[in-house]
């Protein structure tokens, strides 16, 4: 083999090495401090870069991103320091993208123009792609206009964003209509089920809600779907509501089988109501008021086949309006607006010290009546609420009514009081005060006798990745959650005194 062969070889050899050798896409980092040069930036962004904000303020920034991540190499936005850079005046975010990470920015001072926002409409920030994240931003009383803080959004094309999740951020001071957040499924609200929205398997979790009372009917701190006919599939976990009390709904959760997990509420005007929509869980929720200045709420349901199981109620004051109680099942008609409450499992819940009525099974039912007066579908009562394994306490001098309604229509299995002697149903198990030391009632094991009742062939959610049935029978869990528990790791206070006392 001559020298010309050989070279030709080797040559040949090279190349074919060169051409296995997989190409390394690098990933850019930008870092930028004012609004021409965050547009600039912006086409430029592919999967795995990362946009770093500089310190400062960015008035009227008009944030819209189209570009896109891929799962494991999400794109960026962040502030290099968070809770330095501001976000201002007539400004807003769109992820048009997907997986796309948005981290770290302060929501203040904000003077957007009332023309283009609308109640219902686009939030501050809108969600419009799939697998998007918003982390560690605080939101605070940032201006007069009617919108929500963050929303999933629809374009005209109608596509749904999903698998979104929104944790560690703060929304405080808001005192203008629309919720805090609004999950979509469809482009606007219909109730007769010829448009329905699909689910959308969205997480909202470790975030703080506190906001002082409005005027007008729209404006919690949480709506998912917009009627019973909408799949939700979301999980809502782990957050702190503390006076959040914009309106007599805390959450109002307008869609099909959604779950809330392990989240505290505090000395709230207004309840978690499944307002539309079966099949939704409540589990291991705390409803507690520190204080008896005003009326506090606990949970307000509508519709059929919930579970509400190990959630703690303790209200030292509930909510006149209301009726008075911890957990209220709604009256009225079947597939109605209004649904009535029937057939839900409550178990392994825990009422202690609450003013009124542990259970309200008639809330509003002369104003229900009144409004179906015209119709020719009756107006029920709740049934087929099965109570199993819950707990009612009063450590006080005077006892409280455990239920209003018609408890006849209902199924008692295994429940059990604590020092309650006035008007306690004979289905219900006293049990013995113990004398010797204080029981631990957010774990009831340590109450001599009782004993939690277990669930089997409880079907899981599909999409959310918690074994219900497990945690039913696992009983209560921890205690509730605190401000160090849920804030952006950066941020040591909460922004806004609205929490402290309601004031």
């Amino acid at each position: 083999m001559n020298k010309i062969t050989l070279m030709v070889l080797f040559l040949m050899t090279v190349m074919s090495c060169k051409a296995k050798t997989p190409t390394i896409e690098t990933q850019a980092s930008y870092l930028v401090k004012n609004n021409e040069e965050v547009y600039a930036t912006l086409p430029k962004l592919k999967p795995g870069d990362k946009l770093i904000f500089e310190d400062g303020d960015y008035k009227d920034l008009k944030l819209v991103v189209n570009e896109s991540g891929i799962a494991e190499k999400m794109i960026t936005i962040m502030a290099k320091n968070p809770g330095k850079v501001f976000i201002t005046g007539d400004a807003k975010v769109e992820l048009r993208g997907e997986y796309i990470l948005f981290k770290g920015f302060y929501f203040k001072n904000g003077n957007r123009n009332f023309n283009e926002w609308a109640s219902h409409g686009p939030g501050i920030i809108a969600l419009y792609g799939s697998h998007n994240r918003v982390t560690e931003c605080v939101f605070n009383d940032f201006d007069q206009v009617n919108s929500a803080y963050i929303t999933t959004s629809l374009n005209t094309d109608k596509t749904v964003p999903k698998h979104c999740r929104i944790d560690h951020c703060v929304f405080v001071g808001k005192k203008t209509l629309d919720q805090v957040i609004n999950l979509n499924n469809r482009l606007k609200e219909t109730n007769d089920g010829s448009n329905i929205g699909p689910a959308m398997y969205h997480r909202i979790d470790h975030c703080f809600f506190s906001n002082p009372p409005k005027v007008g009917n729209a404006g919690g701190g949480i709506r998912i779907g917009y009627s019973r006919y909408d799949v939700g599939r979301c999980l809502v976990d782990s957050n702190l509501f503390q006076r959040q009390d914009s309106e007599a709904e805390i959450v109002t959760s307008k869609s099909q089988e959604n779950v809330y997990y392990a989240n505290t509420i505090i000395n709230s005007q207004g309840t978690l109501n499944f307002r539309h929509g079966d099949k939704q869980v409540a589990l291991n929720n705390f409803y507690i008021s520190t204080d008896d200045k005003f009326g506090y709420g606990g949970m307000f349901i509508w519709g059929s086949k919930h579970i509400i199981a190990n959630n703690y109620f303790s209200l030292q004051k509930t909510i006149a309006s209301r009726g008075n109680a911890a957990l209220y099942f709604n009256p009225g008609i079947k597939d109605s607006e209004h649904a009535l409450a029937f057939d839900i499992l409550a178990v392994n819940n825990i009422f202690k010290n609450n003013n009124g009525y542990a259970i309200n099974f008639e809330p509003l039912f002369e104003r229900r009546t009144e409004g179906v007066s015209n119709s020719e579908l009756p107006n029920y009562r709740p049934y087929n609420i099965t109570l199993n394994g819950n707990l009612f306490i009063t450590t006080e001098k005077t006892s409280f009514d455990l239920f209003l309604g018609d408890i006849a229509k209902q199924s008692f299995e295994n429940n059990y009081s604590y020092g309650i002697s006035k008007n306690n149903p004979t289905n219900i198990q006293p049990l013995a005060i113990n004398n010797t030391g204080s029981p631990d009632f957010y774990q009831p094991q340590s109450i001599a006798g009782y004993s939690q009742s277990k669930v089997a062939k409880i079907d899981n959610i599909e999409g959310i990745n918690l074994n219900i049935q497990d945690i039913i029978n696992g009983g209560i869990k921890g205690k509730p959650l605190t401000w160090d528990d849920v804030r952006p790791k950066w941020l040591a206070d909460i922004p806004n005194d609205y929490w402290r006392t309601g004031e």
